[in-house]
């Protein structure tokens, strides 16, 4: 948790409305902090196994949809099943292995002809 000093710190690092921070390094570690801790949800809502299983098409759609959530809702909000429901439109509607596999041997197929 931050301490009262630090938050003030940020907020007077807060970048204005033309993107300038009055103390980028403040800011940008506080940034990285926040990133850092919504990789940890991810990776404890999903487990290595998932994430490891994923294809690279996948990982990438997946990235984006919970960018995306991330940017939508504070991830203090964000829920587990959230995060999971993200993953299973990636894995199972938008880009299923079993899909990607026979589009790849389809691809192949059309190389050797």
């Amino acid at each position: 948790m931050l301490s009262k000093h630090e938050l003030e710190e940020i907020i007077k690092a807060w970048p204005d409305e033309d993107g300038n921070s009055s103390n980028p390094e403040v800011y940008n570690k506080w940034i990285g902090m926040e990133r850092d801790h919504c990789i940890t949800r991810i990776r404890y809502a999903l487990g290595l196994e998932r994430i490891e299983g994923l294809s690279d098409r996948q990982y990438k759609l997946l990235e984006k949809l919970l960018e995306k959530l991330f940017a939508r809702k504070s991830h203090w909000e964000i829920t587990d099943e959230e995060i999971l429901g993200q993953y299973e439109i990636v894995t199972e509607y938008m880009s299923p292995l079993s899909v990607e596999t026979y589009v790849d041997a389809l691809k192949k197929r059309e190389k050797l002809h």
